[in-house]
């Protein structure tokens, strides 16, 4: 594919969730707008909703967060499969940058699940074509703290910190944001904010876009024991804002996307007493990661006056990474810290898809389920022989999920006795089981701050949940 001939393009996307756990929750609506990248809107704008599988139950307060019910996406939505298949599509349209606001750590990850789950490789929209991704959360942070000026920032009543949320500094700017939590609404009022940061700080916006790639991520921060750096991140901030020096020590061995740094804002003595079974938990410690959208700016920029807001003791810091490059013993600690640790997930195929890449044939195998007939897939997955563990159990829950019309009595069975177990007992850590899931119900319906539209949604919920469990039970 010739990817010169697309012009380069931002898809800005946001979702609404039935839940907070990428690995089990499901996506309920995607909205995107494209845009050039002057920001003009190319095309029409995007609004999908997913169905629901009857394995799951979501999330009661999600649902009056986003006022969005089972009945609503079963309604409107499409399969899971169709569903992610349209996304990964506009994903991929070749030379398009990927963008939202908390993207990175929140929609992507449920992206990358929905990937996963439906047979689809979770990476290749973000790299092939010369698609990438970007997250302009960190450079609105960055905005507050290194160029604020023409914007306004909005303060958290409580304790007084900047606030971060779209809704504040929207509200704040006056860009209109009618129906938060409404996926397009979203899509539209952070397509402002960007809007409004190019506008007034146009070398910082340029900044934060060109630092996607995560080439000139590693420029700026090498290891081991590279030179110190801003790094502006949430768990910094204060009154002050969000960006400290850190000093990068070493690659992460496990994941070589991530470097290990130092906050020199903090004392160095517990990070040089640490031994190797207690030094990965040292304060001070950061993992910044380059495929990330970190936000990270030389030192040169740290003029006095900045250094006097953000609160940052320069020659301290410095004085800091000197004395930390005086023990090299340390990036051995660490390393020899990350390789020993026993990271066990959950034991269920849903929450596996960091457990590995599978390998090209399996991949292949993948390709053949897709393109069999809706009645072949289950047969033709149980004849395959599959290398990775994960597979078999993955292609049954995909089939059954989006294609259990198409199956014998037996299996439908099967299916239901699978579905009632896990809606009873989730796995893992999962908190909604059905006993959580109509007990919370009836205690919110009980409440007197309860509004008549909360009882509306919490009402089909509960119907929802009683025809699910006369589903499965009977």
């Amino acid at each position: 594919m010739n990817t010169k001939k697309e012009k380069p393009s931002i898809l800005w996307y946001d979702l609404e969730t039935f839940g907070l756990d990428s690995h089990y929750d499901r996506i309920a609506q995607f909205a995107a707008i494209r845009t050039d990248l002057e920001l003009n809107q190319i095309g029409s704008e995007i609004l999908l909703y997913c169905k629901l599988s009857s394995d799951y139950l979501p999330d009661p307060l999600a649902c009056l967060v986003t006022g969005i019910t089972p009945y609503i996406v079963n309604e409107k939505g499409l399969k899971e499969v169709e569903f992610i298949k349209k996304i990964r599509d506009e994903f991929s349209t070749p030379n398009t940058v990927v963008t939202g606001y908390n993207s990175i750590n929140f929609d992507d990850e449920f992206i990358r699940n929905a990937l996963y789950r439906n047979l689809f490789d979770p990476y290749e929209r973000e790299y092939k074509n010369g698609c990438s991704r970007w997250d302009i959360i960190n450079l609105v942070r960055a905005a507050y703290d290194l160029r604020p000026n023409g914007i306004q920032w909005p303060a958290k009543k409580e304790n007084g910190n900047p606030s971060f949320k779209l809704t504040d500094i929207t509200e704040a700017n006056n860009i209109e944001q009618i129906g938060a939590h409404d996926a397009l609404v979203d899509v539209r009022a952070t397509i402002e904010v960007a809007r409004l940061i190019k506008t007034k700080q146009p070398l910082l916006y340029k900044w934060s876009f060109d630092h996607r790639k995560k080439q000139l991520m590693k420029n700026l921060l090498k290891a081991p024991f590279g030179e110190p750096v801003l790094h502006t991140h949430p768990k910094y901030t204060s009154k002050n804002g969000c960006t400290s020096i850190v000093m990068p020590i070493t690659f992460d061995i496990i994941n070589s996307n991530n470097v290990i740094c130092f906050n020199l804002k903090e004392d160095i003595t517990p990070l040089l007493e640490a031994d190797e079974e207690n030094i990965l938990y040292t304060h001070g410690l950061v993992n910044i990661a380059y495929n990330k959208c970190a936000f990270v700016s030389p030192l040169s920029i740290l003029k006095p006056d900045l250094e006097k807001r953000l609160n940052i003791d320069k020659q301290e810091a410095l004085s800091r990474a000197k004395l930390l490059k005086d023990h090299p013993e340390i990036i051995m600690k660490i390393r020899k810290a990350l390789s020993s640790q026993d990271i066990k997930g959950v034991d269920d195929t849903d929450f596996q898809l960091y457990n590995g890449f599978f390998k090209d044939e399996d991949n292949k195998r993948f390709r053949l389920i897709h393109d069999a007939s809706e009645k072949e897939k289950l047969e033709l997955s149980k004849a395959l022989k599959f290398d990775d563990p994960r597979a078999k159990e993955l292609v049954y829950r995909h089939v059954l999920r989006n294609y259990l019309e198409y199956q014998s009595d037996q299996v439908k069975e099967e299916w239901k006795s699978f579905c009632s177990h896990r809606i009873v007992s989730p796995p893992g850590k999962i908190m909604v089981n059905l006993d959580f899931y109509n007990r919370k119900i009836k205690e919110k319906l009980s409440l007197d701050t309860t509004s008549e539209k909360e009882k509306e949604i919490l009402n089909q919920l509960l119907q929802y949940g009683e025809e699910l469990t006369n589903t499965l039970f009977n």
